[in-house]
């Protein structure tokens, strides 16, 4: 052992900032070092940020930004280890493959609130107090400067993110002023929140003869306190005036307040909580496939494609394995594809496990989340559900994964940290050993391969798991049968919807677009009314009565002439779900009326979703207008019928998974239908009747659809028959982009050779989003080894820094 490293223990630590590779630092504290999996503060080039210990550094190495010089941690967080070993291996394992900085995964695998954030602080010096008070004469004679003006009004301090945002050229000005001595320019540890406190009353051992004798309330206050035992009483059960008193038995020595943890660490408990029986009996086919799944419990590592139609019972499956599982003392993770999903699955799943279910998504407040999370991590409930940010949930022993809807995109992270969150469900089974469950009734083409080469084992649940069968779909040829006067509702649509409510039965209507128009269009000359940032055009909301771009967010006013020509001649044309939500109002006025999308339930909207979904399973919503967030899974006995609106746009969208989303959307929504006591009715109005998608839905011919599919995938070599990578780059300067892309591009060719196809470098066909001009270089090989070369010789040669921007996507989801 060298004299250094007899100083300190030599640590490996992942920096949560997005620069690859890991550090060595010292911990310079003799005798000891942090333990793997904690959090600590170090300092990095001129900076202080925190990072991650995911192991012991075998020799002296260069650290803190690429120094020469080995330099000492600074802190280590409180609390216990954000991650065990197992986990690290699994962030490990995520970084490598989605080409990740490792401290990025493990700070997007911990939820708001636990984990430990540097921040570049501005602060106000005394100096810059008594200058911008006009006390001193640096500035005496100078107007009030803004940006001292906006620190002294935050109290002396704000995040220099804050900041620019506040004022977006004070990076100049700010150099001038540090130089004056007028700031200073940190940063600023924000510290983990500390764990949940229950906040009890604890009688003492004192006299309460000391009391006067009059003082009646405040004896039966302290006589309930002291009817709670050592256990104590919470003070939030006490009444206001009982608060009161509470301070005075306090101050008399009769009782004290005590801060108790909510949620101690402890084992996972050997004996789970009781399990409600279920009293659904099985059909054949899922009692098999709970036998077969049930049984490869014990064995290891297995993953199946659960492919069960719409309506077959695929969650019972879940839950009889699930509490195998728990009756084994192993933990289940189950990941939903969104939130729509969650409020109904967390009801079935409390229902059976009781309080052994923790909740994760991000509609939830932070610190229900985070209490969650706590929760799990010490072992206290065994089940967690969510969506794909859950993968990294810290489930104890773990014995089952399930990926529900698994075929569903949204599984796809699409910023910072790229990952599949059904494939690294199905990676982390792997690791933990536990078994892997993916369930749809339209599975990704990418699963049905994995089948096909033997990856996964596939249970079929062909039947609905009550007697009635799928619903029959009907095609409406808009060609022949064109909307009526509103532009929307074909006569057979229209009547059928009429039918449906003079039967007291439940409709659900599909577009899958947001807002009242999605064009604003000048009848003068011909332009669009399009976003500032973005290639797009601005879709109209009447309920905010503004036009907003879906991609970028920003909102203004509705114009009352076109920004290009000054005519008053603005038409709002294309379809929304806000306008079909007024059209249906309009034209069955007795009929309750209710939309679902991000407009009404968005991520901030958590309780407003739960409402919608439980009117509409009370039955109190006789017709439920929505966006892809009504073909999830959802459970709606009274509903029989079903009405697509517009599916050809997504059709021919320049994207080679368009055919198969179509499939997957429309089947989806169309099992909405029929699975109550009524029997199913789909109507679907298309201009294209003989597209594939089409007449594979109205067949509900998955196997045939899938077939076919991918023998077209198999002639063009698209994925699953090879593997592909997307280099994205961006700048606000076009010709950065287009440089940036080319060197990726010509380094990728390069150092990927004849195994390495490149396509590009190429504009993306949304050109320009939020204000930066995109630019894309696609890579493809059947072999992952020379593609991830190419893609990480691309990233290198590209240069990425100031103003220019890349992203390595592997596996991507979409082209645009």
């Amino acid at each position: 052992m060298t004299e250094l490293e007899a100083a300190g223990a030599l640590l490996e630590i992942a920096v949560a900032l997005p620069v690859p590779g890991t550090f060595t630092y010292r911990d310079p504290r003799p005798g000891v070092a942090a333990a793997i999996g904690a959090q600590v503060v170090v300092p990095f080039g001129a900076r202080t940020v925190t990072g991650f210990v995911v192991g012991r550094a075998a020799s002296r190495a260069a650290g803190g930004g690429g120094g020469a010089e080995l330099r000492d941690i600074e802190e280590v967080v409180v609390g216990e280890p954000a991650f065990d070993e197992a986990m690290i291996a699994f962030g490990r394992w995520t970084a490598d493959y989605y080409q990740a900085p490792l401290g990025e995964v493990l700070r997007a695998a911990l939820p708001q609130g636990e984990q430990a954030t540097a921040k570049r602080a501005v602060r106000l010096t005394e100096l810059g107090r008594r200058s911008l008070e006009r006390q001193g004469t640096l500035i005496a004679d100078a107007p009030r400067d803004p940006l001292l003006g906006a620190l002294a009004d935050a109290g002396g301090e704000l995040p220099l993110g804050r900041l620019v945002k506040l004022h977006p050229r004070a990076r100049g000005a700010l150099a001038r002023l540090a130089e004056a001595g007028l700031v200073e320019i940190g940063d600023e540890v924000v510290r983990r929140r500390p764990a949940p406190t229950l906040v009890l009353a604890v009688a003492t051992s004192g006299d309460p003869g000391a009391l006067p004798k009059r003082a009646a309330a405040r004896r039966a206050a302290l006589a309930k306190i002291v009817a709670a035992g050592a256990d104590g009483l919470p003070v939030a059960s006490l009444t206001a005036s009982e608060r009161m008193h509470l301070r005075a038995l306090s101050m008399a020595g009769l009782a004290r307040v005590e801060h108790r943890p909510i949620n101690p660490s402890s084992p996972m408990s050997p004996a789970p909580p009781p399990i409600a029986a279920s009293p659904i009996v099985l059909n054949g086919a899922q009692a098999q496939a709970v036998e077969t799944l049930v049984g490869a419990l014990s064995g290891g590592f297995a993953s199946y494609l659960l492919h069960g139609v719409t309506g077959s019972g695929k969650t019972e499956v879940y839950l009889r394995v699930i509490a195998a599982a728990r009756r084994a003392g192993r933990g289940a993770l189950v990941l939903v594809p969104e939130i729509a999903l969650t409020p109904q699955l967390a009801a079935r799943f409390r229902a059976r496990f009781g309080e052994d279910v923790a909740v994760l998504h991000s509609g939830l407040p932070p610190r229900e989340r985070l209490a969650a999370w706590r929760r799990l991590r010490a072992g206290e409930v065994g089940i967690a559900l969510g969506a794909r940010s859950a993968v990294f949930a810290p489930v104890r022993a773990l014995g089952v994964v399930v990926v529900d809807e698994e075929h569903d995109p949204s599984f796809k992270q699409e910023e910072g940290v790229r990952y599949h969150g059904r494939d690294l469900a199905v990676v982390r089974a792997q690791q933990a050993g536990a078994l892997a469950i993916l369930g749809s009734a339209t599975p990704s083409l990418e699963s049905a391969h994995n089948v096909e080469r033997g990856r996964f084992k596939r249970l079929a649940l062909p039947e609905r798991a009550t007697p009635r069968p799928l619903p029959a779909v009907e095609i409406v040829d808009l060609r022949r049968h064109p909307p009526g006067p509103d532009g929307l509702l074909s006569a057979p649509l229209a009547e059928a919807i009429g039918a449906a409510l003079a039967a007291g039965e439940q409709s659900i209507l599909f577009l899958n677009r947001r807002g009242f128009s999605t064009v604003m269009l000048c009848r003068g000359c011909g332009q669009v009314v399009r976003c500032e940032n973005c290639v797009v055009s601005m879709t109209y909301h009447r309920g905010r009565g503004r036009l907003c771009c879906h991609y970028c967010g920003r909102t203004t006013p509705v114009p009352v002439k076109c920004p290009s020509c000054d005519s008053p001649r603005i038409e709002r044309l294309g379809t929304g779900t806000e306008r079909v939500e007024a059209i249906v109002r309009q034209r069955f006025p007795d009929a309750r009326v209710a939309r679902l999308d991000r407009d009404t339930a968005g991520s901030g909207a958590a309780r407003d979703l739960e409402t919608i979904l439980r009117r509409m399973q009370a039955g109190e919503i006789d017709l439920l207008v929505g966006t892809q967030m009504v073909t999830k899974g959802h459970d709606f006995p009274g509903v029989t019928l079903v009405g697509v609106l517009q599916p050809d746009q997504a059709m021919d969208l320049p994207d080679f998974r368009a055919t198969e989303r179509t499939f997957q959307l429309l089947e989806q929504v169309a099992g909405r239908a029929g699975r109550g006591d009524q029997p199913g009715r789909v109507i679907i109005q298309t201009y294209r009747p003989d597209h594939p998608a089409i007449t594979a839905v109205v067949r509900h011919d998955y196997a045939g659809f899938a077939r076919a599919e991918l023998d077209e995938r198999r002639a063009t070599d698209y994925p699953p028959f090879t593997r592909m990578i997307a280099l994205r780059l961006d700048a606000r300067d076009a010709a950065e982009a287009k440089a940036g892309a080319t060197a990726a591009a010509e380094a990728a060719r390069a150092a990927g050779g004849a195994a390495v196809r490149v396509r590009g470098p190429a504009e993306a066909p949304l050109v320009r989003l939020r204000g930066r001009v995109r630019w894309q270089v696609w890579l493809s090989s059947p072999d992952r080894a020379p593609l991830a070369a190419a893609a990480r010789a691309a990233a290198r040669a590209a240069k990425s820094g100031g103003d220019l921007r890349l992203s390595v996507d592997v596996d991507p989801q979409s082209v645009l």
